[in-house]
């Protein structure tokens, strides 16, 4: 849609309408949210009650509805459509409507509503979506600090709020781009998720609305792109040569490191000896599906999910997925932990033997916020995912519950869900003890030397907390607020 408003910006009106699926959808300032986040141009009816769907008879999301000058509609069409084929009716339409009399072109201005509305707010950060935590020698944490289309990467020893470096942009954030090279020649659209080489350093990012992943080098951050072609991939294939493969909004990363790779560098080295062996792993939420890169081949494939969205377990090739937004993999490599965030449910695929099983979860229409057993505890569109390995409790897993504003546990040996941090819905912000703390529909986690990372995504913030503390049980740990000064720099 955006293609087509630039295109025909004299002629053509775009109205969005929201009927909202999830019970945090249906809050305006949550749609008020959102229409920030993805900088929609255009006024978004909120329909919390259906009101306008069912007078429209929509059977689908999404449905566009064609409407004429007059007021009639005169055509629908459900489900994706490529902007190139809604272009050729909206073409055919404007001659008619131009010929006839009725079209009046001029760029309608929508004021508060509209594109005026949709700046990025003031501010370090700006919606980060996924954190990143490199927790070798003095270590380092990097945000993806998504509306500002850049990466933020600052020291994890001294969290003092100084910054390293800035990546893609500058101080003041950038128009979004594809361009590769230095740190403030390198433009990314929108950036999400991310995955770190252990051995070398080198930081891969999931680029989602360029449909890329580029590569960030530890030698000077020179970034480089590695798969997809900057065009959203429209039909499912096979996969191929990296760079001659569409993808489709790839969300969220995981690596896997070759069992031959050198021997790990130097922990803070600079030197990039291009040794890229191993898998990544893509969230490639679009597809519904995990892809998996061969960074040595230089091939990128399906490695699980038909395509189809829905909750299917089963061998991974032959499962379901429902836009797949967060991974994470175990300590021994071997089980890869899906945030599966349209079927609200915490999937697992078995590496070595290749099975999709569902963790939690039962389905595209059944959420909540519940916690207790597996069999029937609820999250409610879950974005992120973190395996936890030295938790002192047993194996398990940390999920950004995001449109409960809860971050929560799962226990891989109890199969039971417990609520951590947060205070619930609805959500807003607040530092304190863990269940009374708030959080913003947190988007990505990350553990490091005892202290989980989120990215609180609607608070524009990083948020820190001890989980040694948090252990004890109902109570949690402190939940406080990383601040960030942009015009300091840690050497």
């Amino acid at each position: 849609m955006r293609e087509l408003e630039v295109r025909y910006a004299d002629s053509l009106v775009v109205i969005g309408v929201h009927s909202a699926k999830f019970p945090q959808e249906q809050s305006t300032e949550a749609v008020r949210q959102a229409v920030r986040r993805h900088a929609i141009r255009h006024p978004v009816v909120n329909d919390r009650d259906f009101r306008i769907w069912r007078e429209y008879a929509c059977r689908a999301w999404p449905t566009l509805m064609f409407i004429d000058p007059r007021g009639k509609v005169i055509g629908r069409h459900e489900g994706e459509a490529e902007a190139e084929q809604l272009a050729r009716v909206i073409d055919a339409m404007l001659e008619e409507y131009t010929t006839s009399g009725w079209l009046r072109r001029g760029a309608m201005d929508f004021g508060q509503v509209g594109g005026a509305a949709q700046a990025a707010p003031a501010g370090a950060l700006a919606y980060p979506g996924k954190v990143l935590v490199d927790g070798r020698g003095r270590g380092h944490i990097t945000i993806a600090d998504s509306n500002h289309h850049r990466l933020v990467v600052m020291g994890l020893q001294v969290m003092d709020g100084a910054v390293h470096h800035i990546v893609g942009g500058g101080e003041s954030g950038a128009e979004p781009g594809l361009v590769d090279g230095l740190p403030g020649e390198a433009r990314f659209n929108w950036p999400q998720g991310m995955a770190i080489d252990p051995r070398s350093g080198v930081i891969y990012v999931a680029d989602t609305e360029n449909h890329v992943v580029r590569r960030v080098s530890p030698d000077g951050g020179r970034v480089t792109t590695i798969a997809g072609t900057g065009r959203q991939g429209r039909r499912l294939g096979g996969g191929g040569a990296a760079l001659e493969t569409p993808l489709s909004s790839p969300w969220d990363l995981a690596f896997l490191p070759h069992p031959q790779a050198g021997p790990p560098l130097e922990a803070g080295s600079h030197q990039d000896d291009h040794d890229d062996r191993g898998l990544l792993f893509i969230a490639m939420a679009g597809w519904h599906q995990i892809w998996a890169l061969d960074l040595e081949q230089g091939v990128v494939a399906p490695f699980a999910g038909t395509g189809a969205e829905a909750l299917v377990d089963g061998p991974r090739l032959e499962a379901c997925f429902a836009q797949p937004s967060g991974l994470s993999l175990d300590a021994g490599g071997t089980r890869l932990f899906v945030a599966d965030s349209e079927t609200s449910a915490i999937r697992v695929v078995d590496l070595p033997g290749g099975e999709t099983s569902t963790l939690l979860g039962a389905g595209l229409f059944e959420f909540g916020d519940v916690d207790g057993p597996a069999s029937f505890a609820r999250l409610q569109h879950p974005l992120g995912v973190c395996s936890w390995p030295d938790d002192p409790r047993g194996p398990s897993v940390l999920i950004a519950d995001t449109y409960n504003h809860r971050i929560k546990r799962f226990d891989l040996q109890a199969r039971e869900v417990q609520t951590l941090f947060g205070a619930g819905a609805p959500g807003g912000f607040a530092d304190g003890p863990g269940k009374t703390a708030r959080f913003s529909e947190p988007g990505g986690l990350a553990v490091a030397r005892g202290t989980l990372f989120v990215a609180d995504t609607n608070n524009h913030r990083l948020r820190v907390i001890d989980l040694g503390n948090g252990t004890r049980g109902a109570e949690g740990g402190e939940v406080r607020t990383l601040e960030i000064d942009l015009s300091r720099r840690a050497h």
